[in-house]
């Protein structure tokens, strides 16, 4: 279903005239003027001749998209629809930046469409590779894309006449791979519809377990990758759709409330330092919060702040993690006077702060204790013993539990 199609810098490099002497028969002389009148214009990203004088269809730009079959001996031509980032029936969820960057897990991008087939053009800027899931009808799919720039065929061989649903969700965390998107690509005739956005927004702001660590992995020893770390099955995420609602979530591997899991005792980098940047390495793009207002706020961090190390980090200070916890809920409630919030832990070591939470919890309206069972059996547990994904759908459930009971939806009612 999904595939890619795309070519190394090296060989983009070729020549035009050469390409034209190649092409048989009479319309060699008349392509050559073209190309070198700069009415074809090469494209490296796909091997592709774009015609740039474009054509206005729908109030969107028609490319001309000239196939070279040097197997048949002539020149094809195929019209496709390429789609700008900025149009209006594309809907986004999480944090992207003015030029459609994107890093976080769970980082959305939405669209309806008619048409048989539809192509992403992306390109990962920073931090090689990425892993998305990319969801058509419903039914999710892996995609891997590596460094560079590329159009991906994200689904082929539709019904034409259909509506289709397809949504690209970034399912790595920010460390693994920050992504540009450029737009999508339709076959002649493909028309975008904007999908209705839900009522209802969560922002979930966490650790590994938050990211989906690992949560595919078969073995608790073979560690987190790209293709086994799958945020679009994280428990926050798997909640989110139960309950029909927009999700943010705000989440890094090893990374703490007070204190991050490193041995040095690192208090630099921690989830209430990172919270208002656009992109988890960039520190210079501040996110604007009037653009997401959750009624939902799902914190779950401490599991890296306990982490001792086998005695070579000092203790979690009490006074230190509270007082941290609590100056960060108040930033969230003047970002989101109305949300409820639920401050979480488990289900890895917890140390002495689920005793905490309940103290930090008083302080605040609407706020709500949250402690995720434990590991049941080995089929609970993923990669460096973190939640798998069967793990994750328990702790959605209970994460879906308490929310109904906090704010009064119930799923499937949005």
């Amino acid at each position: 279903m999904v595939s890619a199609r795309k070519t190394p810098r090296e060989k983009s490099e070729i020549d035009l005239k050469m390409l034209a002497d190649k092409i048989k028969g009479p319309e060699s002389r008349e392509l050559r003027l073209k190309v070198f009148r700069g009415v074809f214009s090469y494209r490296p990203l796909n091997l592709f001749l774009m015609n740039q004088s474009s054509a206005l269809f729908s109030g969107r730009r028609i490319l001309l998209t000239a196939c070279v079959v040097f197997s048949a001996g002539f020149f094809s031509a195929v019209q496709a629809e390429s789609v700008d980032p900025d149009d209006e029936a594309i809907r986004y969820v999480g944090r992207f930046t003015e030029d459609y960057r994107f890093a976080w897990t769970g980082a959305e991008i939405e669209t309806l469409f008619q048409g048989s087939t539809i192509a992403a053009d992306l390109q990962v800027v920073a931090a090689p590779p990425a892993g998305l899931t990319v969801v058509v009808d419903g039914e999710p799919h892996f995609l891997k894309i590596g460094p560079g720039r590329g159009t991906y065929t994200l689904a082929e061989g539709l019904d034409p006449n259909e509506v289709h649903r397809i949504s690209v969700v970034k399912r790595s965390e920010g460390a693994r791979g920050t992504v540009k998107f450029y737009g999508f690509e339709l076959p002649d005739g493909g028309e975008l519809m904007r999908p209705d956005a839900p009522d209802r927004r969560i922002l979930v702001i966490g650790d590994s377990i938050t990211c989906g660590y690992g949560n595919e992995a078969s073995d608790p020893k073979e560690g987190n990758t790209v293709e086994n770390e799958n945020g679009y099955m994280s428990y926050a995420l798997i909640a989110a759709r139960e309950l029909d609602a927009d999700a943010m979530l705000i989440c890094w591997s090893g990374r703490g409330m007070y204190r991050n899991r490193g041995k040095n005792n690192d208090q630099k980098g921690t989830l209430p330092m990172l919270f208002d940047q656009t992109l988890p390495f960039d520190g210079e793009i501040e996110w604007d919060h009037s653009r997401f207002v959750p009624d939902v706020i799902v914190i779950n961090l401490g599991t890296n702040d306990s982490a001792e190390l086998n005695g070579a980090k000092p203790p979690l200070p009490k006074e230190g993690f509270v007082e941290t916890y609590t100056e960060f809920l108040k930033r969230l409630r003047e970002m989101a006077p109305d949300s409820v919030l639920i401050l979480s832990i488990g289900p890895m070591q917890s140390g002495p702060v689920a005793g905490w939470l309940p103290e930090i919890a008083e302080e605040f309206d609407n706020a709500s204790v949250l402690i995720y069972s434990k590991f049941q059996g080995k089929e609970d547990i993923g990669g460096h013993w973190h939640p798998s994904v069967l793990k994750d759908q328990k702790m959605a459930q209970q994460l879906v539990e308490v929310i109904e009971a906090s704010t009064g939806w119930t799923t499937g009612s949005n």
